[in-house]
């Protein structure tokens, strides 16, 4: 009994050690596809960033300390929407200060301007009056006149003479009197007008005092210039920042796109509108929709790529991030032909080919290559319909070598 055991084993090990040696001496097994007639879609690869064309800094324009912020990474905010405060009691008190300037030049010009119609009402009464004594003169040097005919022919007393002289020296003491008041008065206009034109000008400069304050006073306020997203936020409560420091960076969503950088021998089949699809590393699982909104006119001579701006057709405006890696597939040519798995390619001494199975070998078969698909390409030259192209085993990790001897599925070799 015992030696039956023992027989049953050595049995065992021997089938085990001649599978062992088959399987080691016998070609490995390969998959393969033949060329199919179809259509390739070409998609054009490329790496970028997520950007935006639009993107505005809040800042400050005078020096001070933060006392109030009201915006956060993330928030969507609207032009002239309040984003921080800073401290502001000194530049307040001058405002104000300005404004009892502005409001008391105001005043004398209001006191200036009555004066000077006083004075003009001075004038005119002034007029009147000289009109008046000038006439109550000219009245007594006639009257004077004709007395002294009549004296002269003895029709009058010297006494009544007397009187009549007396009253024409009165009546032009009265006009004299009148100019004086006159000439005052047009004095008096001239003072007043000219005190009048320095409260205007004090009045004038009280107001640009009063606005420079009240620009320094509302520079104390930081504002968003356009609608958009937070994307930045540079500075916190109680930091001091000066004149040209950024607190806040705003994106406009929807100049939101990727820059993306595309191999400079595929760019001609890639026009403005082309389709796209975007696939953001935060968010592999979902391709978005979007198009060609730009294409750069300068190559890197280095890496020989072009700049590319693709746009999103939509943005969420609370999940992009400026920055972001991207990846974009850009639609090209369409193509009718041949097609294989572009997997089955290789490059083998810097030519593009695949490998055939010919005679139960591999053979390096070099072909010539149209348009790129997501997952197809077509062949131009070098293959038929019926040739049986080898498909790489990725997860067994053999490589496929020129001559060596393979076995098709089902052939048993």
């Amino acid at each position: 009994m015992k030696k039956l055991k023992l027989i049953g084993a050595a049995a065992v090990v021997v089938s085990v050690a001649l599978l062992a040696g088959f399987r080691m001496f016998s070609p490995p097994a390969v998959a393969y596809v033949t060329p199919e007639h179809g259509r390739v879609s070409e998609e054009i690869y490329g790496t970028g960033t997520v950007e935006a064309r639009v993107v505005s800094t809040a800042g400050s324009k005078i020096t001070g300390r933060i006392k109030k912020l009201h915006a956060d990474h993330g928030d969507f905010v609207r032009k002239g929407s309040v984003l921080a405060e800073l401290e502001s009691g000194d530049l307040a008190a001058l405002a104000q200060n300005a404004d009892d300037l502005r409001r008391k030049g105001s005043s004398n010009v209001l006191s200036a301007v009555e004066a000077v119609a006083r004075a003009k009402a001075s004038l005119k009464a002034a007029d009147a009056a000289l009109a008046r004594s000038a006439a109550s003169a000219e009245l007594a040097r006639r009257t004077l006149e004709r007395y002294e005919a009549l004296s002269a022919e003895g029709l009058v007393p010297g006494q009544a003479l007397d009187e009549k002289r007396a009253s024409l020296d009165e009546a032009m003491r009265q006009r004299d009197l009148m100019e004086a008041e006159r000439s005052v008065a047009e004095t008096e206009i001239r003072r007043s007008e000219h005190a009048l034109e320095a409260a205007r000008h004090e009045e004038r400069a009280a107001s640009s005092s009063w606005d420079a304050a009240r620009a320094r006073l509302a520079d104390a306020v930081v504002t968003a210039a356009i609608d958009g997203v937070v994307v930045s936020r540079e500075a916190e409560v109680g930091n001091t920042v000066v004149p040209g420091s950024p607190i806040f960076r705003i994106a406009d969503p929807s100049t939101v796109w990727v820059k993306a950088n595309i191999d400079e021998a595929k760019g001609g089949a890639i026009v403005a509108g082309s389709e796209a699809r975007i696939i953001l590393r935060s968010d592999k699982g979902r391709a978005l929709t979007g198009k060609v909104a730009r294409i750069g006119r300068v190559s890197d001579r280095v890496t020989e790529e072009m700049e590319v701006d693709v746009s999103f057709a939509a943005v969420d405006a609370s999940r992009f991030r400026l920055g972001e890696q991207a990846e974009v597939f850009i639609k090209g040519r369409d193509a009718d032909g041949l097609t294989i798995p572009s997997g089955a390619l290789t490059v083998r001494d810097g030519k593009e080919g695949v490998f055939r199975a010919v005679g139960g070998r591999a053979t390096f078969t070099r072909i010539t290559t149209g348009v790129w698909g997501d997952k197809l390409v077509q062949v131009i030259d070098g293959l038929s319909p019926g040739d049986m192209v080898i498909l790489p085993d990725a997860k067994a990790g053999r490589a496929i070598v020129e001559g060596k001897r393979i076995r098709l599925p089902g052939s048993g070799r």
